[in-house]
């Protein structure tokens, strides 16, 4: 009975593991997105006389910052969550003891 109800667990964490991977390919795919702007996360945003640039959107481009900044801490959590089910699931399925070579 307690191989069954392990190999269930074992197959609900698997699947488990399985959507935060898709979650994460779709925050990864979201920063892609938001990433297509003219202007990185560190250029300036003000001219040297310190005036907003007028070649960019400055709305756009603090708001595609600001996007970006929330999904990649989301990332960071998603991949914690990520890298301690992956602990689990290991624990709980040992790799198979290979014969000695000679």
């Amino acid at each position: 009975m307690e191989a069954k109800r392990s190999d269930s667990e074992c197959e609900r964490l698997r699947l488990e593991l399985l959507d935060l991977n898709k979650k994460r390919d779709a925050i990864d795919a979201e920063i892609k997105m938001w990433s297509q702007q003219n202007v990185g996360m560190d250029d300036e945003l003000v001219d040297k006389d310190g005036f907003p640039r007028n070649d960019v959107d400055i709305y756009q481009i603090r708001t595609a910052r600001n996007k970006i900044i929330c999904l990649r801490n989301d990332g960071k959590a998603l991949m914690k969550q990520i890298e301690e089910k992956l602990y689990k699931y290991h624990a709980m399925n040992p790799p198979d003891p290979e014969p000695p070579r000679r």
